[in-house]
């Protein structure tokens, strides 16, 4: 099993964490309906991709790459909204997805 930072299983887990970074910034500019369908989305894609990449990659190395982005601080658009909370739920249940991929 390879377990490099440029397996293409941990690449795709990097982009779909950076695009849900990104996403989670932008939710306070969203109307309600759409805002829901992505948070739903994030919360179930991330941890989709996290449990592939550790079957591929291994599990070691797919959390390391989740941890590295979990410490990121997430900048909202509204701070009326819980993005922080949601960022944290969103690595959480990938990290969890990760581990149970064996």
């Amino acid at each position: 099993m390879n377990e490099t930072p440029d397996h293409p299983a941990l690449v795709r887990l990097r982009a779909e964490l950076d695009a849900a970074w990104k996403g989670i910034g932008v939710l306070g500019d969203m109307e309600d309906d759409s805002r829901d369908r992505v948070v739903a989305e994030l919360r179930t894609a991330v941890p989709d991709v996290a449990s592939l990449a550790a079957r591929a990659a291994g599990t070691e190395a797919a959390v390391a790459e989740i941890n590295r982005f979990a410490d990121v601080e997430v900048v909202a658009t509204d701070a009326s909204l819980p993005t922080a909370t949601i960022w944290d739920d969103i690595v959480h249940t990938a990290a969890e997805a990760a581990s149970a991929a064996r």
